[in-house]
């Protein structure tokens, strides 16, 4: 025997008798035992290998487990060289049956198809090949139904009800979505007619006869019950104080009392629970003395938090069950067209693949059923027959299986007796892929033990010992668990069975040392330096503030730099980890992974947050492949070589590095030839002596010569050898994911052309269609050796262990989209609709669509329950968990009034993310106190088995608002200088003296000084001075059809009130009715437009006429209105780093400017939203802008400016500066 078996793994290898489920915990070492079994059979009964059927859920894993058994094979053959049965088994290990179901399925349609006349020569399509056809099945089938539709008729009211009235685009994605889900059962059709007939009610008078209303009632029941045993605690508090008991007493024990009746009512039917409602809630007594105020606040808070949930579960009853039914019944004929629907799409969709001889993974399935189970669900002979060739069926990974692949394993495995399944329910979390968890939890619930269970007769065995971790994070995982898993809660309970058990050894634990960034010995304990680490991080300061406009830095963000200065610590404080033979060596970056739910959308953050601390870290793409630039240009290329005249594509592959042709260039084209094309463009600019045209125009000729004579994928090849794309955007950043993408295009044109498709055209309007259709299929990438820190997402971490796992985002908020769909769907409860008032066009939930939501959110939870299992249970030997709360210690507060252990399910259902479940259960713990008192909360610590102590920490996030100061680069740069010697070093530490003028524009606006919109115009793209910090970027202007319906916004309509000061004739502004008259003048001549026409005040604009400062410019001989300037004036004016002689270009715009004998007066206008009080403080800050206008006035006329004024419209005042 190749290693030494615990009792459990012993058991699992040598019974026999029947069928056997091996529940085995993360790390317990399924993958061996099942290799020893299988090969105990081998060796021991003289079996051959290729008499097991194998079944993993993964290419890769049938491939390694295959290779495992291999490498047994060979050790058992070197220690019995002579053993000829064991030879032979060296060449049957390649014929054995071990594989993925999907390919079993293949063989067996392969080589019995005919017997359902079905071409032997299918082929496979894979899923983006598949979702364009089944787009095209549906089209087609959704044109016929419009074509032969009748008022009234099942499909009328479908699209009336479900599509809302807008376009059919919704009830094509239900269509999709359902017909997807519903492959998870044997009889997709049959089940569709059940669900049809469930809502029809027939004899049903009372909604809790329905499964949708024994669902609610029984989730009522639960909730009751809850809040009863809450109420109880209450009242015994109230014992404590006579005067609480005064005040609430009365009041809790009559809410106790109703129920008690709500639940006795409950028993009986949906109205009887009805009627029981409300729970009453009498008001309290107003005796204020108190000796406990403490049991005091927690009385009211129970008490308020009891009638907010109740009140909440009364709404689910306010309608009768006449209500329910008839809303039911009047959602059946939607329903009855959709189901219907749904059948003519699959129908037509199969058809489509047997004209073009294929099968996607369903049909493998499927048609694997068909063969081997008949109408009443019993093996077929071919079922019988096949079994015979097999002496044990073994199922890897069975939590994963869904209803069509368990009906294919028990037609096999001849009942069952010879079926040997191995997996961990705790691990499933492929739900949205149609596994189902319950087909192994009933098993496991009904299985018998091994030691109990009689000859035939199925049982389990529980494989407890992890051989993976270290105790601290096992015992770890335990607590949490403990604390919250059950079956209300997860749908198990987590029990001495289910726990983990330590059975790797690990070199001594030592205290937590400085160098790992943990805090040493805590509470008078000795904290291990594998302690599972804690992190709550207080961010209520970082992410609050008074200012909504003001930019805030992303809690995630916040988070990530927090976890880079953990990392840091840990590699600079050489953390030990095993070094795999029994010591001890230091932490690299390459041991540890930080474990994400969705890496993605914070993916960027985290990429910033270790550069910062020059911590290398590499993660799988996980983007957009699409929207990846190198494909964008790829694709632009392909698009021009299929036709030039696509003046998107063309633009796009000029602009890129390939052709590098530039902005104004490609305006220079447009404007040489108005009203073409682009490629006509490109052509006359050749045709001009444009050789950059020229030059492009020739290779594309050439390449689109070529892409007659080759397939899409050498026509890809040969772009890339003749733009050298690869290697362009191999100069860049991330040059290994770009290159990688490259290839995978490139890969994509391989596997178009080897199906059978032919033509560029073809190939890029597969990519146009998988892009709508949001899908990318997979293709093979590079691998990537790397040391950095992984990011990885916690469904790719399955079947992964770490020396070091960082679990962060464990504070986002549970994903409850899936319950906001148009129509939901659930694999037993069926569909659950909304009803749909087509007069009002307000949709209303029915009953089935509240129990479906009910039911889905519970199995989310639990789904999410087992990702936190599976990422707690990848750490070898740290564990450090994150939690970000961004209302710092009001969130802890509030989750302190629900910490127990082990915590309620109520509670945890009403948690909004996992690291609240995860704190729930902490903040019970002994080491727990910094939370406590963050909270604080001074909560009872239970006696339980808590486990080796926690390091829990409560994290000031202050420090992670602003990036580090790269004490990396810095002691890297102080150890480069000591290296080089002098006179080198010198030579490249020279910078330009003059390097701080490079920096500085080339010209300056007043608008960037302090000022208003519509100085942009002569501003383009000069950047901002330093002296001027903080100034908003200049606004949007909104779509005219949007100002049409939803009016101008007040930018605008300051530059609406601007225009009309420009073109008004100041002659006709005696009277507010002429000042209107000119308005509709400019309106009519098309000088504004109607809507800032409307968005003006007449008389704000008469009140500047008739002020002094009116009359006074009315008065004057010589006026001026939006008087334009460019003066040079010395740099150092304006910023401070200038040296001397620099000089820069100042621009801008003048309102207006008269003269007197005295000399010109400046006048700015402003529609700023000033008060009498602010006025002048605002006034101060335009300073600086109307000084430029005076020194640009005085330059330009050589008269000097004697009055500087702004006007403001919201005041109607004139302000001097």
């Amino acid at each position: 025997m190749a290693f030494a078996l615990t009792p459990d793994q012993a058991a699992v290898v040598n019974d026999r008798g029947g069928g056997l489920l091996v529940s085995a915990a993360a790390g317990s070492g399924k993958t061996r035992v099942l290799v020893e079994r299988l090969l105990g059979r081998v060796q021991g009964e003289g079996l051959d290998i290729d008499r097991f059927l194998v079944i993993t859920y993964t290419k890769a894993a049938a491939a390694e487990l295959r290779q495992r058994i291999v490498e047994e094979l060979s050790q058992r053959l070197a220690e019995a060289p002579a053993d000829r049965h064991l030879r032979r088994q060296q060449t049957l290990v390649y014929k054995a049956q071990i594989s993925t179901v999907h390919a079993f399925c293949g063989q067996l349609l392969r080589e019995c198809g005919h017997l359902l006349d079905l071409n032997p020569d299918f082929r496979l399509c894979d899923e983006g090949e598949a979702g364009v056809l089944m787009l095209r099945s549906l089209n087609d089938v959704m044109d016929a139904r419009y074509e032969d539709i009748e008022e009234g008729s099942d499909f009328a009211l479908l699209v009336d009800t479900m599509s809302a009235g807008r376009d059919d685009a919704r009830l094509m994605q239900i269509v999709l979505d359902i017909r997807g889900r519903v492959q998870a059962h044997p009889a997709p059709f049959a089940w569709l007619d059940e669900q049809e007939r469930a809502f029809a009610l027939e004899g049903v008078a009372d909604a809790g006869e329905t499964p949708w209303g024994r669902l609610l009632l029984e989730d009522a029941r639960r909730q009751g019950e809850y809040w009863l045993g809450e109420l109880a605690r209450a009242l015994d508090l109230c014992g404590r104080d006579a005067n609480l008991e005064a005040n609430y007493g009365p009041s809790i024990s009559a809410s106790i009392d109703g129920l008690r009746a709500f639940l006795a009512a409950a028993a009986e039917g949906w109205d009887a629970a009805a009627a029981a409602l409300p729970i009453r809630f009498p008001t309290a007594g107003r005796k204020k003395m108190t000796m406990d105020p403490d049991a005091a606040e927690q009385v009211k808070n129970i008490r308020n938090k009891c009638k907010k949930r109740l009140d909440r579960l009364g709404e689910r009853f306010e309608d009768d069950s006449a209500g329910l039914l008839a809303d039911m019944r009047a959602v059946h004929p939607a329903v009855r067209g959709l189901f219907a629907l749904v059948k003519d799409f699959e129908r037509a969709y199969a058809a489509e693949k047997e004209r073009r001889g294929l099968l996607d993974f369903s049909d493998l399935e499927h048609l694997a059923v068909k063969l081997l189970v008949d109408a009443e669900g019993r093996p077929t002979g071919l079922a019988r027959q096949w079994s015979g060739r097999y002496d044990e069926i073994m199922v890897d990974e069975y939590q994963d299986t869904n209803e069509v692949q368990n009906a294919i394993f028990s037609a096999l495995s001849r009942e069952g007796t010879n079926l040997f399944m191995v997996g961990d329910v705790k691990q499933s979390i492929y739900r949205f892929r149609l596994a189902d968890p319950t087909i192994f939890l009933g098993k496991y619930r009904a299985f018998r033990p091994h030691t109990e269970a009689a000859e035939g007769e199925p049982r389990r065995i529980i494989l407890g010992r992890n051989f993976r971790s270290r105790a601290t994070v096992l015992e770890g995982a335990n607590y949490v668990f403990r604390s919250i898993m059950s079956t209300e809660f997860g749908e198990m309970d987590y029990t001495a069975d289910e726990a983990l058990y330590p059975g790797a050894v690990y070199p001594d634990e030592g205290e937590a040392a400085p160098g790992d960034g943990g805090p040493g010995p805590r509470g008078g304990c000795r904290l291990s330096a594998y302690a599972v680490e804690l992190d709550a991080l207080d961010l209520a300061g970082e992410i609050e503030g008074e200012d909504e406009d003001a930019e805030k830095t992303a809690r995630d963000l916040l988070e990530a730099r927090f976890l880079a200065g953990r990392i840091r610590d840990l590699v600079d404080g050489k953390f030990p980890v095993s070094d795999g033979e029994g010591g001890t060596r230091p932490v690299r970056y390459g041991d540890i992974v930080v474990l994400l739910r969705s890496p993605g959308a914070v993916l960027h953050q985290y990429a910033r947050a270790l550069g910062e601390r020059d911590v290398p870290w590499e993660a799988d793409g996980g983007g957009d492949f699409f929207a990846a630039t190198e494909i964008s240009v790829a694709l632009s290329l392909l698009e021009v070589v299929d036709n030039p005249r696509q003046d998107v594509a063309l633009i796009s592959a000029l602009r890129s590095p390939v052709y590098a042709f530039s902005a104004d260039r490609l305006a220079q084209l447009r404007a040489a030839s108005p009203g073409t094309d682009f490629y006509t463009a490109l052509e006359r600019g050749a045709a001009d002596g444009g050789e950059d045209c020229a030059g492009f125009l020739r290779e594309l000729s050439e390449l689109r010569s070529c892409a007659g004579d080759m397939n899409s994928h050498q026509l890809i090849w040969h772009i890339y050898d003749r733009t050298n794309l690869p290697g362009i955007f191999g100069a860049m950043d991330d040059a290994e994911t770009r290159q990688g993408n490259l290839l995978a295009l490139c890969e994509l044109a391989r596997r178009f052309e080897g199906t059978g498709h032919k033509g560029l055209f073809g190939f890029l309007s597969y990519l146009s269609r998988l892009r709508e259709n949001g899908g990318m299929p997979a293709v093979p990438t590079p691998g990537r050796e790397g040391g950095g820190v992984r990011i990885m997402s916690i469904h790719k971490s399955k079947g992964l262990e770490f020396p070091v796992v960082l679990l962060a985002g464990l504070t986002r908020r549970l994903n409850r989209d899936d319950m906001q769909r148009p129509i939901l769907f659930h694999p037993k409860l069926g569909v659950g609709p909304k009803r749909l008032d087509t007069e009002r066009m307000i949709e209303y939930p029915t009953l089935a669509r509240r129990a479906v939501a009910r039911q889905l959110e519970y199995e989310m939870m639990a789904e999410e329950l087992r990702l936190l299992y599976v990422a707690m249970t990848r750490a070898r030997e740290k564990l450090i968990l994150s939690c970000a709360l961004t209302r710092g210690a009001a969130e802890l507060k509030k989750l302190a009034e629900d910490a127990d252990c082990p915590v309620d399910p109520q509670a945890l259902a009403a948690c909004a993310s996992v690291g609240q479940w995860v704190l729930l259960s902490a903040l019970c713990r002994p080491e727990a106190l910094p939370l406590r008192v963050a909270a604080q909360a001074d909560l009872f610590v239970p006696a339980a088995d808590y486990g080796p102590a926690w390091d829990v920490r409560w994290i000031d996030g202050a420090a992670c608002g602003q990036p580090p100061k790269g004490r990396a680069r810095a002691a890297a740069a102080e150890a480069a200088q000591e290296a080089f010697d002098p006179e080198v070093l010198e030579r490249l530490l020279w910078t330009y003296p003059r390097a701080g003028d490079v920096d500085i524009p080339s010209k300056l606006t007043a608008t960037q000084l302090k000022g208003r919109d519509i100085d942009a115009e002569v501003a383009q793209a000069a950047p901002a001075p330093a002296a001027a910090p903080g100034q908003p970027a200049p606004s949007i202007r909104r779509p005219r059809f949007a100002e049409e319906e939803f009016g101008l916004t007040p930018a605008q309509k300051g530059t609406a009130l601007h225009l009309v000061m420009q073109y008004i004739d100041f002659e006709r502004t005696d009277t507010v009715e002429q000042v209107a008259e000119e308005i509709a003048r400019l309106t009519a001549r098309q000088f504004i437009t109607r809507e800032q026409g409307e968005a003006v005040d007449p008389a704000r604009i008469h009140a500047f006429f008739a002020s002094p400062l009116g009359r006074e410019l009315m008065a004057s001989a010589s006026l001026r209105r939006e008087f334009k300037f460019s003066i040079l004036v010395s740099a150092s004016d304006y910023y401070a780093a200038a040296g001397e002689g620099e000089q820069v270009l100042l621009q801008g715009v003048v309102d207006c400017c008269f003269e007197t004998l005295e000399g010109i007066t400046v006048v700015d206008f402003k529609t700023d939203r000033v008060t009498p009080e602010t006025v002048r403080d605002r006034a101060e800050e335009y300073r600086p802008q109307l000084a430029a206008y005076s020194r640009a006035l005085e330059a330009v006329t050589g008269k000097k400016v004697v009055r500087r004024c702004l006007w403001f419209f919201a005041t109607g005042t004139a302000v001097e500066v």
